[in-house]
C-alpha cells in the first residue's frame, strides 16, 4: 500500500466507541503488522463529543501531534448539525446537499478551524472519517443486505432490531465491550470493501485513507 513500513496513525474521535471501530478498520485495511495507532482525543480519562473534536482541531495541541504521528485521522458524525445548540462558529449549512457534498462541507469547516496555512502544510498526512449521521451507519451492511444497508438515518435503532437476536445485546449505551465485538466484523479487507460500497461516507473515508497513505 505504501513504501512506509513502520508508521503511526493518531486518532481524533468523538468518543471511545468510535476509536474502537476505527482501530480495527485501520489495522485490517492497512495490513501493516508494524502499524501503531495512538488515541489522541479523547484520552482514556476524557469525555468526548463533537464539539470537543472541533475545539481540539483548532487547538495548539492538535498542531503538536504531527511530531509524534505520521498520519492523523479526524472522525466526526454529521448528526449534531440537526440540533439547535450549534453555535455560529461551528454551524454548517447542509440544506439540499448530497452525501458527498455533506462530507466535503464538514472537511471545509474542519480545515477552517485547523487553519488553512497549517492544513496546507500537513494536508498529505490528514485523513477524514466523516460519517453521515453516525458512524454506526457503517455497521448496517454487516447485518443487512437489503436497502437498509445503505441507510444513514436512525442507524442505531435499525441495528438494534437485529443485534439482540444475532449478538445478544443492544448498543444504545455505547458499551466498549459490545463495540469490540462489533469491530470484529472488520477483520478481513474484502469485507470492508464490501461494506463500504453500501455506505457512501464509509467509502469516502476508505478512499481518503488509501490515497493519503499511498502518497507518502
Amino acid at each position: 500500500m505504501s513504501h512506509l513500513i513502520d508508521y503511526s496513525i493518531g486518532l481524533v474521535c468523538e468518543g471511545k466507541t468510535d476509536q474502537i471501530l476505527l482501530e480495527r478498520i485501520l489495522s485490517t485495511w492497512t495490513q501493516n503488522p508494524n502499524l501503531r495507532i495512538n488515541r489522541l482525543h479523547p484520552k482514556t480519562d476524557e469525555s468526548g463529543g463533537w464539539s470537543k473534536v472541533l475545539k481540539y482541531c483548532e487547538s495548539e495541541d492538535f498542531k503538536d501531534v504531527f511530531t509524534q504521528n505520521d498520519f492523523i485521522v479526524i472522525q466526526i458524525d454529521t448528526d449534531f448539525m440537526s440540533g439547535d445548540s450549534v453555535g455560529e462558529k461551528y454551524r454548517i449549512d447542509l440544506k439540499d446537499l448530497t452525501g458527498k457534498e455533506t462530507v466535503n462541507a464538514f472537511r471545509v469547516k474542519i480545515v477552517e478551524l485547523i487553519g488553512e496555512e497549517f492544513y496546507g502544510e500537513y494536508s498529505n498526512r490528514i485523513i477524514f472519517a466523516i460519517a453521515i449521521n453516525e458512524i454506526e451507519c457503517w455497521l448496517l451492511p454487516v447485518y443487512f443486505s437489503d436497502k437498509k444497508a445503505a441507510k444513514n438515518v436512525n442507524c442505531i435503532d435499525t441495528l438494534n432490531t437485529v443485534l439482540l437476536q444475532k449478538e445478544g445485546f443492544y448498543i444504545d449505551a455505547k458499551d466498549d465491550v459490545y463495540y469490540r465485538k462489533l469491530a470484529k466484523n472488520f477483520r478481513k479487507k474484502k469485507d470492508i470493501q464490501k461494506y463500504a460500497k453500501r455506505q457512501e461516507s464509509f467509502q469516502l473515508f476508505i478512499d481518503n485513507l488509501q490515497s493519503t497513505i499511498e502518497s507518502n
